[in-house]
């Protein structure tokens, strides 16, 4: 409503010059045409959802909006959520003299939830699963938890189908904008860490990585529940264990966009944390932190730093 109130006495001036002028011109001129209606509009712009104000002209009998993206209103003042990109938007009144139309050029930027989320253009969301193509620099392990987020060594294409468990690749992640997040292990199965399956899971483990030392993964009988996203971008600390010095530690992540879900993402485990190193229209790279102390008393602890990268479903 505060919007409306803001704008609106821009209305009322518009319309008054509009007026004045149409007035003018027949007392100076009575052979001037006067093309009618006339019409304008201002928006203003949150994140991906833009707020339109129409303003037409005395005798308009109709209007008509074009977003620039295929979609249409008839309203005055609509509200309408985009994708990323630039839309050109056309404000069209007609009257029985005619037809006039306003043309203006709306920009969408890249924010981080429109790309995680495809924001309320999308109130299904949008939905991303694992990536098999391998690029390198981008995906491997660290044997390390700190904040440098090393890769020490390096993926290949299709790792997860290399050691029996490629049907992780066909499983989907999926962020609504409104906060809403849903896992779809399309076999039933979860991409979990070996470690964490055997200790907890041991009796619904159905696959196991044909490397486990490289690549201490397993896949296990589970149901996601639906659950909720959000992001927290301030320093935060963890309890680690260093596999070098064979002792915990507690590393600080600083300048890092950690992501929060109440149910997995990617790779199931005890105590994991998520780091989004970032995030495009169409790709999403991340370190998460994967424990593997063969230990009840510190298999919980992350151990070491998994980097993989995800793509839009």
């Amino acid at each position: 409503m505060l919007k409306h109130i803001i704008m609106n006495p821009f209305k009322i001036f518009f319309i008054a010059i509009i007026s004045l002028t149409l007035v003018q011109c027949e007392s100076d001129d009575d052979d001037i045409t006067i093309i009618e209606p006339l019409s304008d509009f201002q928006f203003l712009i949150e994140g991906a959802v833009v707020t339109f104000n129409g303003t037409v002209s005395e005798g308009t009998s109709s209007y008509t909006w074009d977003f620039g993206d295929g979609n249409t209103s008839t309203e005055e003042d609509p509200i309408h959520a985009y994708d990323i990109g630039e839309f050109d938007v056309s404000f069209t009144a007609t009257s029985e003299k005619g037809t006039f139309t306003e043309t203006k050029t709306v920009t969408i930027l890249p924010s981080f939830e429109i790309l995680l989320t495809g924001g309320p253009a999308k109130p299904e969301g949008k939905s991303w699963k694992l990536k098999a193509a391998y690029t390198a620099g981008i995906e491997g392990a660290g044997y390390t938890v700190n904040n440098d987020l090393r890769i020490d060594i390096g993926s290949f294409d299709n790792l997860l189908s290399a050691v029996g468990l490629g049907a992780s690749y066909e499983d989907t992640f999926t962020f609504v904008h409104d906060g809403q997040y849903k896992v779809d292990n399309k076999d039933g199965n979860s991409l979990m860490g070996l470690v964490y399956a055997f200790i907890e899971r041991a009796a619904d483990i159905r696959e196991v990585s044909a490397d486990q030392v490289n690549i201490p993964l397993a896949n296990v009988a589970y149901t996601p529940t639906d659950g909720n996203w959000s992001v927290n971008e301030e320093d935060f600390t963890v309890t680690s264990f260093n596999i070098n010095t064979g002792a915990p530690e507690q590393p600080t992540f600083t300048g890092q966009t950690q992501l929060l879900t109440s149910e997995y993402f990617g790779i199931k485990e005890a105590n994991g944390f998520v780091i989004i190193k970032d995030i495009t229209e169409n790709t999403m790279n991340v370190a998460m932190s994967l424990g593997v102390v063969e230990h009840p008393d510190l298999y919980t602890f992350p151990a070491i730093m998994f980097h993989l990268s995800f793509e839009v479903n």
